[in-house]
């Protein structure tokens, strides 16, 4: 999993096995050349008080098929929304065991910046086969952090949301504050605030890893990392630059404090 710059997806698409390219924007946008628009609020479930659960899995591909996906497909994501959406979709293809997927840097903007066409016609649907959730990689729950907690050697569990929501001043569940031992790193300090939407360079996410106590160096990476935040969506982008910097073990975390958040049997942390 990459993130690209704008102007590697033209080569990389057209020399790419089995390419599809995936619009995650906000619906009502003119469509780009090539590009099978996917509706974000068919690739996650709300139930009660949880936000951004997993769907079933015969829901997920059936929010898929007219993309035309495979489990050997190559597949380039973007959105308009800082990589929140795109990020969703390939965490969830990647629990799926698909490898080969690429996020654009930018998004949809520096798409169009770059000079990528809009759509003249609708995109050609290819036929699709269906995809499986395997939960042994990528994925965790509740119960699985919480048997890590207090361990010397468990799992490293980074909290992606504000400050606020980490110290729990910022309420948006039943309980507020975070799962205990929890590393705090908000999504945004990933991004260039003199390019906004853009990622900083590697050198400089990995320094600010570091400085967070979060392990950035290759030896380091084969340790576990969990991430979270409200419903796995800022987690999701999160995850996704985690495996672009070349960790092999992350984990997210679906329904994340949506869930922790509301059960009164886990543990918090303020």
């Amino acid at each position: 999993m990459k993130f690209i710059a704008a102007n590697e997806l033209k080569p990389r698409f057209q020399n790419a096995p089995n390419p599809i390219l995936i619009d995650m924007s906000q619906p009502g946008q003119p469509p780009l050349a090539e590009a099978q628009w996917v509706d974000f609020n068919q690739i996650v479930r709300n139930e009660g008080d949880r936000a951004g659960l997993l769907p079933d899995n015969d829901n997920f591909n059936q929010a898929l098929m007219h993309t035309g996906i495979t489990p050997d497909s190559t597949v380039f994501i973007f959105d308009d929304c800082q990589g929140l959406a795109a990020s969703r979709l390939a965490w969830s293809l990647a629990l799926c065991g698909l490898e080969e997927i690429y996020l654009i840097d930018g998004g949809r903007e520096a798409l169009l910046a770059e000079g990528w066409p809009l759509a003249t016609a609708t995109a050609a649907h290819k036929p699709a086969s269906e995809l499986a959730y395997d939960f042994s990689e990528h994925h965790c729950d509740a119960q699985t952090i919480a048997e890590q907690l207090g361990k010397p050697d468990g799992w490293i569990i980074v909290d992606a949301r504000s400050e606020e929501e980490y110290r729990g001043t910022d309420r948006r569940s039943r309980n507020a504050g975070h799962i205990p031992g929890a590393i705090h790193f908000d999504w945004q300090w990933f991004f260039d605030p003199e390019k906004p939407g853009f990622l900083l360079p590697d050198d400089t996410i990995r320094a600010r890893l570091q400085e967070k106590g979060i392990p950035a160096l290759p030896e380091e990476k084969a340790k576990t990392l969990v991430v979270y935040c409200q419903s796995h969506r800022r987690s999701s982008l999160m995850f996704c630059v985690f495996k672009h910097l070349g960790f092999e073990d992350v984990r997210g975390y679906p329904g994340a404090w949506s869930d922790w958040g509301n059960r009164d049997e886990l543990p918090i942390e303020i």
